[in-house]
């Protein structure tokens, strides 16, 4: 059974259905069917959706992969919830328009990835 990468991915569907939801009310309140209208905050929403979504489907690639190949159920937790909590730290940066913050945040994810991705290497390597 994936738990962790069920609740994983129940979780960034959330995040990433609020960010989705941000887009189309701000497409509303602009009357922009297509693209931003020229509206910064629009632009924004969009990036800050459009980067989860690309970091996420990565992510969780790697984490089913991981969980499958039955790598230590307490890693997995750690690179999901680090992960997990990158993701939200980026989308406030993203909004609050803090930089240092989003640059860390994105760190962390290619951190969180990278470790994923490394640990299902050595596993192939090792057997």
């Amino acid at each position: 059974m994936l738990t962790i990468s069920g609740f994983t991915i129940c979780f960034l569907t959330a995040l990433l259905t609020g960010l989705s939801l941000n887009i189309s009310r701000l497409r509303i309140r602009y009357r922009a069917s297509y693209g931003n209208a020229d509206h910064r905050e629009l632009e924004v929403a969009v990036r800050a959706h459009g980067n989860c979504l690309e970091q996420t489907l990565l992510f969780m690639a790697l984490l089913v992969i991981a969980e499958l190949m039955q790598s230590p159920s307490y890693v997995l937790a750690v690179l999901a919830v680090g992960f997990a909590a990158a993701r939200i730290l980026h989308a406030m940066a993203i909004f609050t328009r803090q930089l240092l913050a989003r640059q860390i945040a994105h760190v962390i994810s290619l951190l969180m990835q990278l470790s994923c991705s490394g640990m299902i290497f050595w596993t192939l390597v090792a057997a």
